[in-house]
Formats: C-alpha cells, structure tokens, sequence
C-alpha cells in the first residue's frame, strides 16, 4: 500500500511539472524557440546567415506541404500563397556585405545557396501548375 501511495505521489509531482506545458517540436525538456540561437550570435554575420538559409530551406518544405492543395485551386498571386524566402535573404546578404561583415567569397556562396532556393520554389510551383492543368483547374 505505501509503494502504491508512492507511485502516485511521484505520478502526481510529474504531472504537475509537465502537463501542462506544451511539447514542442524539439522535445518536452528544450527551452526556446527555433530563432532562439540567432538571438545568441554577436556578430557572426556568416553563422547566422548560414541558419537564415537552412530555416528558410525548411518553411518552403513545411509551407509546401501544408498549402499545395490550395495552391492548385487558389488564383492568388505566388507570393500570398507561397511566398519566395530568397528575396529577403539576399538583400541582407549584400547589405551585410557592403558593411563590411561578409567576404566577397562569403557573399557570392550565400546567393548560391539564394539560388538554390530559388530552384526550390520554382520546382514547387510547375509541380503545382502541372497538377492543376492535369486536374484541369488552370486556365
């Protein structure tokens, strides 16, 4: 009877601690948010653009995923439904640059990498756009 009383005890303390606290997508015990590093990061310029790209790489999946049936059917411009990460990027990609915070070498790996996404999005898109006409949705 007293392990039983125990048992509960100790079920009841954790459940306390943690059951009301919402499990993100990086486990029950992380602290943060995903932008949480960026708000780490002095003046490394490069790192935290590094992590712009991957996270922009990563919504336009997420983004896609969640929206591709309604960017068959919908007639709203690209950029509501589906809208491009590369253009902010590279605008602070130059400025960065011209402030003397990237090399040229930094800069012009980095608008690769804008490209590559770029090519991302576009794909998503035709894939879209044949979907539609298959379905026989586009004008």
């Amino acid at each position: 009877m007293l392990k039983l009383n125990v048992r509960y005890l100790l079920f009841s303390i954790i459940l306390s601690g943690v059951g009301c606290k919402p499990v993100s997508s990086g486990g029950l015990f992380s602290n943060g948010d995903r932008y949480q590093e960026f708000r780490t990061y002095d003046q490394d310029f490069g790192s935290r653009i590094e992590q712009y790209l991957e996270l922009a790489e990563e919504d336009l999946f997420e983004n896609f995923e969640k929206k591709k049936y309604l960017m068959i059917r919908e007639k709203q411009p690209t950029h509501f439904i589906h809208p491009r990460k590369d253009l902010s990027l590279r605008a602070i990609i130059r400025s960065a640059h011209e402030a003397g915070n990237l090399t040229t070498e930094q800069k012009n790996s980095y608008l690769d990498k804008c490209d590559d996404l770029y090519s991302v999005w576009q794909k998503q898109w035709d894939t879209v756009r044949k979907k539609a006409k298959h379905l026989g949705i586009e004008d």
